[in-house]
């Protein structure tokens, strides 16, 4: 039987919980609204649905500059490509600072997720500066480096801790049998990090699917990213409520699907090595 305090905190948590929820229950029932409707102050509950923001949002059709196809590709390739920089970087990276002969490797990698700390709005003007120079200003490719540099940090942590964990003798009976370093890397490290290699590139693609301030100051039109074009629904005649949620919707619900399917994965990479 529960105790009193169990169960006073386990309504407390749900009711938490579910008072989170109801920004998310006002976008979606707003996305389905008519748009006399979805103005309506108070909110109305009871009305026929309608998929006609979703059509004018998906096809272009709703008065924004780009349509929000060719936003949600370039929401994709970004994504992707931040996540793949940042894995290719962060393992060799993280077994480099897991190595028992590197001496500066505890200071380095504390310094390493120091980093993680630096608000990226400093950052903002000296990368367009340097992509007006090198004429990378509305392109894939200034958004991808930027976004794995600031991912890198967590990403090589979270693989050093993993890396730590594993016994050092597997890799001593590879280096008696002769295996170079980077075979040791491919064939013995790399088979029992993929789930840590899951856990980063997860929460590295939420962290770049999700970032608003760089692709505002360093993209027009041709690799302008979703939540830059959802602030094109509010303007000086008034605000969108249907588009905009629509838009809401449609670029929250990828990473809401993921975390909700992979959050065990998350936590247990977040979590591992803190208590051995």
């Amino acid at each position: 039987m529960r105790s009193p305090a169990s169960v006073v905190g386990r309504v407390l948590l749900w009711a938490w919980l579910l008072l989170g929820l109801v920004p998310v229950v006002f976008m979606l029932t707003t996305s389905f609204k008519p748009d006399e409707i979805a103005k309506q102050l108070p909110p109305a509950w009871l009305f026929t649905p309608t998929l006609q923001h979703y059509r004018d949002v998906l096809t272009g059709a709703a008065g924004t500059s780009v349509g929000y196809d060719r936003l949600l590709l370039n929401s994709m390739v970004v994504t992707a490509g931040a996540t793949v920089l940042t894995v290719l970087l962060a393992v060799p990276a993280a077994y480099a600072l897991s190595m028992r002969h590197f001496r500066a490797r505890k200071a380095l990698s504390s310094w390493i997720l120091s980093t993680y700390l630096f608000p990226p709005i400093v950052a903002v003007i000296p990368v367009f500066i340097a992509a007006g120079y090198l004429g990378l200003i509305d392109n894939y490719i200034v958004l991808i480096v930027p976004y794995a540099a600031f991912n890198l940090p967590i990403a090589v942590w979270i693989l050093r801790s993993t890396i730590l964990q594993i016994p050092y003798e597997i890799q001593e009976a590879a280096m008696v049998d002769g295996a170079s370093t980077g075979r040791i890397l491919r064939d013995v490290i790399w088979p029992l990090l993929v789930p840590a290699v899951a856990t980063v590139a997860i929460l590295s693609a939420v962290l770049a699917w999700n970032e608003f301030l760089f692709a505002l100051s360093l993209t027009r039109a041709d690799a302008k990213t979703g939540p830059v074009g959802i602030q094109e629904f509010t303007g000086m005649f008034g605000t969108q409520w249907g588009n905009l949620t629509a838009a809401a919707t449609v670029i929250t619900a990828p990473i809401l699907v993921l975390t909700l399917v992979m959050r065990r994965r998350i936590v247990a990479g977040l979590t591992f090595g803190a208590v051995k």
